[in-house]
């Protein structure tokens, strides 16, 4: 893997960061896993819970974009703990390992979370920084226009014409609608 870096600003200060919450009653492998997800990615800003009870509070107080929680922590859960934040901070990206992730996987799929492997470190850092990297990256929307068939009038919000109009099947009559350039976020892509 490669390792991903925070863009380079001038100021320590001023430079982008992520938080991670790493959730694990094991102290050495929280720490292994901090240790690996900041050697990855520069922009990793690593806070840690020792039991699910620990993570909700931490989530809540320090609103990381990111978290990973053991399955079996005392207390609380890391499945239980992960629904609760989900709840209370749906914008966080959560994640679950265990040593015997065969035995989770069915519940953590009906709760639509991803769950990795304790012995396969790689598979879960690899999702860190791919979660990383979408959080860190611009995105990329093509600019919308408003167009209109010059033939029957129909309109739409496309960054590229259709090549026939689905009112009246006519081929390339699309003209642009007066103020017709959309913001990015207006639509979807098409």
């Amino acid at each position: 893997m490669t390792r991903l870096a925070a863009l380079r600003q001038p100021h320590a200060s001023e430079q982008p960061h992520l938080q991670l919450l790493v959730a694990d009653d094991d102290p050495r492998l929280r720490s292994l896993i901090a240790a690996r997800a900041r050697d990855l990615v520069d922009a990793f800003v690593v806070l840690e819970a020792a039991d699910g009870a620990e993570a909700i509070q931490v989530g809540l107080q320090q609103d990381p974009q990111v978290a990973v929680l053991d399955v079996n922590m005392p207390q609380l859960g890391g499945i239980e703990a992960a629904i609760t934040l989900r709840e209370l901070r749906p914008q966080m990206r959560l994640a679950l390992h265990t040593a015997d992730p065969l035995t989770h996987r069915e519940r953590t799929r009906e709760c639509r979370l991803p769950v990795f492997d304790k012995l396969e470190l790689e598979r879960l850092l690899g999702w860190l920084e791919s979660q990383a990297r979408s959080l860190l990256e611009p995105r990329r929307l093509q600019r919308r226009r408003s167009l209109v068939c010059s033939a029957c009038g129909y309109g739409i919000a496309r960054s590229s014409p259709p090549d026939r109009c689905p009112m009246c099947q006519t081929e390339g009559t699309w003209i642009p609608r007066p103020g017709g350039d959309l913001s990015p976020t207006a639509f979807s892509p098409a």
